[in-house]
């Protein structure tokens, strides 16, 4: 028999009020708590899959080690980027609950440990009110992250585009540092989460770096690009 257990408080989050803790996070704990004896740990090889768009799911996927890519190819063959997950990230909860195919591909872009939940246990999940909350926090935050990240790609206006994605994504994966808000994201996958060609947006960061609104700095190796001045962002061009 299963017994509830107290959801855990996380350290880097205990401070905070309960409405601004991270429902993904208190999750992801909740159910290493309750069911780590029941997770297969599979360990994914570089730019190897772990799901494709298309198929279905029997279990859903919890991101212990390494880096994986959700990426989703429209009717027309365009292959968006739609969001990087790391350590204590989950996916594939949409199409467990609505029974359909999973709507995006998986892949470890280096060596990545998963851990995967079955279906049945993430169902015994919903029986608890808290976790019911907790799951529609999260659904309702990814939902909202889409229809941004949709309305960016709509945009027809490159500067637009590109200062639009770029103030979306500070909110979502930027840190906070003393030189800005910081986005540990290569020019690449930054040009496909919002939608354009890497030449372009690497044209549109350099005049943003000239206009003092963004810094390009290198730290730990690798490149880096810091939002020094969000509020010219959202400023029309």
């Amino acid at each position: 028999m299963d017994l509830p257990i107290a959801f855990p408080v996380l350290a880097s989050q205990s401070t905070l009020p309960l409405s601004e803790r991270n429902p993904a996070a208190l999750l992801f704990e909740y159910m290493e708590q309750r069911f780590s004896k029941n997770f297969q740990k599979i360990t994914a090889k570089r730019n190897s899959f772990l799901c494709c768009q298309g198929t279905r799911l029997s279990s859903l996927f919890l991101v212990q080690e390494g880096e994986i890519l959700l990426t989703r190819v429209s009717l027309d063959g365009r292959d968006t980027l739609l969001s990087i997950l790391g350590p204590g990230d989950f996916f594939g909860e949409s199409a467990l609950l609505g029974g359909w195919e999973v709507t995006f591909s998986a892949m470890a872009t280096k060596r990545s440990v998963v851990s995967l939940l079955p279906e049945r246990k993430f169902r015994l999940l919903l029986e608890d009110p808290r976790v019911c909350r907790y799951l529609l926090q999260t659904v309702a935050r990814r939902c909202d992250d889409a229809r941004t990240q949709m309305e960016v790609i709509g945009c027809t206006n490159v500067r637009d585009k590109v200062r639009s994605g770029l103030l979306w994504l500070s909110g979502r994966i930027g840190e906070e540092t003393d030189h800005g808000i910081r986005l540990d994201l290569n020019q690449t996958r930054l040009a496909r989460m919002v939608g354009c060609a890497r030449e372009t947006l690497s044209r549109e960061v350099s005049r943003l770096k000239r206009m003092c609104t963004v810094d390009v700095r290198y730290s730990d190796g690798r490149k880096s690009i810091y939002i020094v001045d969000p509020k010219s962002l959202s400023q029309p061009v």
